[in-house]
């Protein structure tokens, strides 16, 4: 099979400029979990986490980062990445908010569809399957979910609003991803009156819980309203802090174990579609 030397060019410049961004972006991500961690270990909702889970965690970022990047260029390589119109300055201001919101909104119903599909629940697995959730699970995430979250995700929110420019643009991301990181953090800290408003550690820590009573709630990154809105809003009780966790994938589960899983299960899936025997799942 020959390959077009320009597909390949494509994607190595590709690569390297993602590279370069996300390099930047992982910067800010590995110094805020500094940060929280200090704040979990002063408040923790969860006592006597283990370093070695945080450890692992930080393993899953070192595999998603280019494993993650090398999928993203390669999809844009073959389908040329959108490039929406930059908006003027004092418009892409005003329309920072719409931006976050369309965004989540997309990313809202991205997230119900991973836990409703299970061709989808397998990649999503491994972020849910964290026993002791804290900042560092925030990206223990599936390298596959770059692609697929910029594909179903930022690209529909790119289109219908257009490009903030790159100092908003990195403002977006920023506020985001500290959204992102504050969200799964293992703190005691309750929000009052703004757990509607924005998504904290004990109104997301809901969503993670391994309770009966929690399932398919809180699925906003940012804004819960949009959970509010379609009905799967839960409002945590006082001092409600459930343990999170996954019945059939380990917390624990070998690092090469939970990258194989998903093309398991995909296997699986594939054979009952055409008839074939399923096979046992993975375990």
């Amino acid at each position: 099979m020959n390959v077009e030397p320009d597909l390949i060019e494509r994607w190595q410049v590709g690569f390297e400029r993602l590279f370069a961004i996300e390099a930047g972006n992982m910067a800010y991500v590995l110094a805020a979990f500094a940060l929280f961690t200090v704040f979990e270990l002063l408040r923790p909702a969860e006592e006597g986490q283990s370093w070695a889970g945080r450890l692992r965690n930080l393993i899953y970022v070192a595999i998603y980062l280019p494993f993650g990047l090398i999928a993203l260029s390669l999809w844009y390589a073959v389908i040329q990445e959108p490039n929406a119109p930059e908006q003027p300055r004092l418009e892409s201001l005003l329309l920072l908010p719409v931006y976050l919101f369309v965004g989540d909104f997309a990313y809202y119903w991205y997230h119900r569809a991973q836990h409703r599909f299970q061709v989808l629940w397998a990649i999503h697995e491994l972020h849910h399957a964290d026993t002791e959730l804290n900042v560092t699970t925030s990206y223990r995430t599936y390298w596959l979910e770059a692609p697929v979250q910029s594909i179903l995700v930022a690209t529909p929110a790119l289109l219908l609003v257009g490009s903030l420019g790159p100092g908003l643009g990195l403002l977006a991301m920023v506020a985001n991803r500290g959204v992102l990181l504050f969200a799964h953090c293992n703190l005691r800290l309750p929000l009052g009156f703004l757990t509607p408003v924005i998504c904290g550690p004990q109104w997301h820590r809901i969503h993670h819980s391994n309770q009966s009573q929690h399932g398919d709630q809180n699925f906003a990154q940012v804004f819960p309203v949009i959970d509010w809105v379609f009905g799967t809003y839960y409002a945590p009780a006082k001092g409600e802090y459930p343990p999170t966790g996954t019945p059939n994938l380990r917390s624990d589960e070998s690092i090469w174990r939970t990258q194989l899983r998903p093309f398991l299960i995909w296997r699986n899936e594939i054979a009952a579609a055409f008839g074939g025997t399923r096979r046992n799942q993975p375990d």
